[in-house]
């Protein structure tokens, strides 16, 4: 405000003129007054309610809910902060989040009030009092709970199932003179799941149809990639009925599982794995029920030894129809490295980049994908091979962005 100026106008005006002047501005300055006295009230009594509120929820025992179908557990948290598109969280470094977690929290009055979160962010924290994750969440869609709701309580049944084996009724499609057939039928009466053999796929649908049963076993399922009309069949099964197929070359196994079928055990493994590969199956359908389509566009590797960020990709590969396998260290990826795969995950860690480095080598044709806590160390891990890298949790677009890409070098390599 130039007051000079102000100045020099007033004393160029006449006594009448400057009452007029006098008589506005106090005009003004009262209503000022008075609307700040409303902004005034309006906004203690909005940060009386926040502070209320955040005095609450701050000050009460809060639990967080993983809702991953079939791992509910609890946590208890401190919420740092709270606003209108989300919350701040501090959980034990125990936590094992999948993309959708559950609060329980106290609001205005002491009510206790729930809510489904998204979590967009997560990083490790650490001070003097000890070590816990930090936890930003925001709101998520209604309909996507209820999915989750859903998924969740297929799976837990599907589990109880297995766990009984009552109501489970397996239907095994092999000849009477395949080794695998003879075998499978005697391993699971001695487990006690109720076994039928039928010598046709055809044959196995219809009776699935009649019977409700739960689970179709394929022996000799590469056979079936040489006949298209089977390969419908798998597609056009019941919609509760679960399938497995016992494969002798792993590089069927895509193929299969882009045909519907729901996993596959190489003959080499399923005298150890598999009833390992039944659960899989019947848990994995379970999950997919009501999805509309059941068509798989990859197939991926997880290298992880972190249970978070296991759970975190999984998910998000699900989500994109992607089928993956997870090693747990370079000696297990390199078991898998004869088997085809589109693309990999891997830990990257700062300390120690030579088995990234490693595991770029292996799959030198693939891309590779680092996971990892922050900027900075996505950055090192492209200098040592990476060609790209995701930071936890990964959101849906960097995701999606990744698979495309990933798929656009496929393809390219493909041409050449």
């Amino acid at each position: 405000m130039d007051i000079e100026k102000i100045e020099k106008i007033i004393q160029r005006l006449d006594m009448g003129e400057l009452h007029h002047v006098q008589k506005y501005i106090a005009e003004q300055i009262k209503k000022l007054e008075l609307t700040q006295k409303h902004l005034d009230d309006d906004k203690g009594r909005e940060l009386r309610r926040e502070e209320r509120f955040e005095t609450n929820l701050l000050g009460t025992l809060t639990r967080i809910t993983d809702v991953k179908p079939g791992e509910r557990k609890e946590y208890s948290v401190t919420v740092h902060d709270i606003s209108k598109s989300g919350m701040r969280l501090k959980v034990d470094t125990n936590f094992i989040p999948s993309r959708v977690v559950e609060i329980t929290f106290a609001g205005p009055g002491g009510k206790i009030k729930r809510c489904f979160l998204e979590i967009v962010r997560m990083r490790k924290m650490s001070n003097q009092d000890g070590n816990w994750l930090e936890v930003g969440c925001r709101s998520i869609n209604n309909e996507e709970v209820r999915r989750m709701r859903l998924k969740e309580e297929k799976v837990i049944k599907t589990r109880s199932k297995l766990h009984s084996r009552r109501g489970i009724l397996v239907l095994i499609v092999g000849t009477e003179t395949e080794v695998n057939e003879k075998k499978l039928l005697a391993r699971m009466k001695a487990q006690q799941y109720n076994v039928h053999r039928v010598d046709s796929l055809n044959v196995a649908m219809k009776s699935a149809e009649k019977t409700k049963a739960q689970l179709c076993i394929f022996c000799s399922a590469s056979k079936l990639l040489t006949q298209a009309d089977m390969l419908t069949a798998i597609g056009n099964r019941p919609p509760t009925l679960a399938t497995l197929a016992i494969i002798e070359k792993e590089e069927d196994r895509l193929e299969l599982l882009k045909a519907g079928v729901d996993e596959c055990i190489s003959e080499a493994n399923y005298e150890n794995f598999f009833f390992k590969a039944i659960e899989r199956a019947m848990l994995g359908h379970a999950g997919r029920q009501g999805k509309s389509s059941h068509e798989i566009s990859g197939r991926a590797l997880i290298v992880s030894i972190d249970t978070t960020r296991i759970n975190l990709i999984s998910y998000q590969l699900e989500e994109n129809g992607y089928s993956f396998r997870i090693a747990s260290d370079i000696h297990e990826a390199r078991n898998s490295a004869k088997d085809p795969f589109d693309l990999i995950f891997a830990d990257f860690d700062i300390n120690c980049p030579e088995e990234f480095t490693e595991l770029h080598d292996l799959f030198s044709n693939l891309s590779v994908i680092a996971l990892c806590d922050d900027f900075s160390h996505g950055q090192q891990a492209i200098v040592n091979g990476a060609s790209n890298y995701l930071c936890m949790p990964p959101s849906k677009e960097d995701v999606q962005m990744i698979l495309e890409l990933a798929k656009a070098k496929l393809e390219t390599s493909a041409k050449h």
